[in-house]
């Protein structure tokens, strides 16, 4: 059985280049500033979007996000990661390379 990987991202970017399914996606916020976070299949902001943009809500002071289930999301070029927030924010994808 292969476990989980997982990369934490502070800003935009590539969280896995490759074929891939995503698991699952937390956010952690500062608690003020409300971040906006897009999840593309690729290893741009131009590849289809696997999680649609969304803004989650800092002033809820909790850990934010999803755990898509034993299977996933499949991701056939990798997983990018668009952030836009005027805080702070930690965001951590959980895949399964395949």
């Amino acid at each position: 059985m292969q476990l989980l990987q997982h990369k934490k991202l502070s800003a935009s970017g590539v969280a896995y280049t490759g074929g891939c399914a995503l698991a699952s996606m937390f956010i952690g916020m500062d608690g003020v500033n409300d971040p906006e976070i897009t999840v593309y299949d690729g290893i741009d902001a131009t590849g289809s979007e696997v999680v649609p943009t969304a803004t989650y809500d800092a002033s809820a002071l909790g850990l934010n996000g999803f755990h898509g289930g034993l299977l996933g999301y499949d991701c056939k070029a990798g997983i990018y990661v668009e952030i836009t927030c005027a805080g702070t924010v930690e965001v951590v994808v959980g895949y399964k390379s395949i």
